[in-house]
């Protein structure tokens, strides 16, 4: 009986494995659609809607024109001729249009396109060997990435540094009548900047007695305790994004160590009731005629994001609020409340380390900016 029992336990047991058993042989594979040209395939003209000339001030949408003899898979590859920038629109279709081969601006590289640049277009179709055909075209007006939106900021209207807009609220913080300050560079064929022509560097020796801090740069909240630096609405530290693009350098050190690191640091008025000299220990104790603001560096909190400077060429480094590191420095933000309240910033400041002390140090910035809800994308 128990043997009867087991066998039919063992046959239920198989059909019910079998019956869930996937049969590949009826299952289809979905995958990309390529569809190749034929061999007498004629690819045509490639023309835009937009002429010789594209300016993406204007909300016109911007597309290329083609169309072909029969449906294929096809690839528009646009390069900058003077920013190296690229982006790449692909599809299938009998034809290009609004629909389908529209282009904002973006890009998907590392590099922005530029105003004044010429753009190569090249229209590639599967199944055909090399360039089928292409066209050139000036950029009149590059898109504009540094409108504030609900979900992104500039850090202050000068942070893509293309200009000195935000002086003197933004400010070096290298040390009085040292020979280092912050520089505006403009780009070169060795240098190129990310965003726009111009980037900035900092460079210097540490003048501290310890010999770590070499200086920096540094934006201040306008206005009284009352005034947001950030939107009102960008409470939350795990959605808001710090966004910075930096410059490694090209001979690194032994085993790729940072010889440098840049701190790009949030400072909250947690008080929201600005810094004087009777409530502020840090202003009590500097000379009567120094310049006080929203935040104490003896009471209040300051969050770093510290990215080390172990790599070469331009990088995207991005960092959510919620991930910032409390300052190490008791006397500079390390006595706040320790909460993150990014609703009470009252200071931004990119901050620059030597490692080991006392070394000349440098490293360069560009397109430092907020996000919320998500790290800067820029290829949108």
């Amino acid at each position: 009986m128990n043997i009867f029992k087991h066998s039919l336990f063992a046959v239920a047991l198989l059909i019910g494995i079998t019956s869930c058993k996937r049969s590949y042989t009826d299952s289809k594979v979905v995958g990309p659609t390529n569809i190749a040209a034929s061999e007498n395939f004629s690819c045509g003209a490639l023309t835009t809607s937009f002429g010789t000339s594209a300016d993406f001030t204007l909300p016109i949408p911007k597309f290329f024109i083609a169309t072909f003899p029969e449906t294929v898979t096809w690839k528009i590859e646009l390069e900058g001729v003077t920013s190296k920038a690229t982006k790449t629109i692909a599809g299938t279709s009998s034809a290009l249009n609004v629909s389908n081969a529209t282009w904002t601006g973006n890009h998907d590289g590392l590099y922005f396109f530029e105003t004044g640049e010429t753009v190569v277009a090249n229209l590639i179709i599967s199944g055909k060997q090399g360039v089928c055909t292409s066209t050139t075209f000036t950029i009149a007006a590059e898109k504009d990435y540094t409108v504030a939106t609900p979900t992104f900021m500039l850090v202050n209207a000068g942070s893509n540094f293309e200009t000195a807009i935000g002086y003197p609220d933004q400010f070096s913080i290298f040390p009085s009548g040292g020979t280092d300050a912050p520089a505006y560079k403009v780009q070169n064929d060795s240098i190129r900047a990310p965003e726009g022509v111009q980037y900035m560097r900092l460079e210097g020796v540490s003048k501290e007695a310890n010999g770590f801090f070499v200086g920096g740069l540094q934006s201040r909240r306008n206005g009284g305790a009352t005034v947001y630096f950030l939107p009102p609405a960008w409470t939350d530290p795990n959605q808001l994004y710090l966004n910075i693009y930096v410059r490694g350098i090209e001979n690194l050190p032994k085993d790729n160590l940072p010889y440098a690191t840049l701190n790009f640091e949030c400072q909250e008025d947690d008080r929201m009731d600005g810094s004087t000299i009777d409530n502020c220990t840090y202003y009590a104790n500097k000379p009567s005629n120094t310049n006080t603001d929203n935040f104490c560096p003896s009471s209040e909190d300051s969050w770093v994001f510290k990215i080390p400077v172990n790599h070469i060429g331009w990088k995207l480094f991005s960092c959510k609020y919620s991930d910032l590191l409390p300052s190490e420095d008791f006397a500079n933000g390390g006595f706040g409340n320790r909460k993150l309240e990014p609703q009470k910033i009252a200071r931004v400041q990119f901050g620059l380390v030597s490692s080991p002390p006392f070394n000349r140090v440098s490293v360069d910035i560009d397109f430092a900016c907020f996000t919320y809800g998500a790290p800067l994308d820029p290829h949108k």
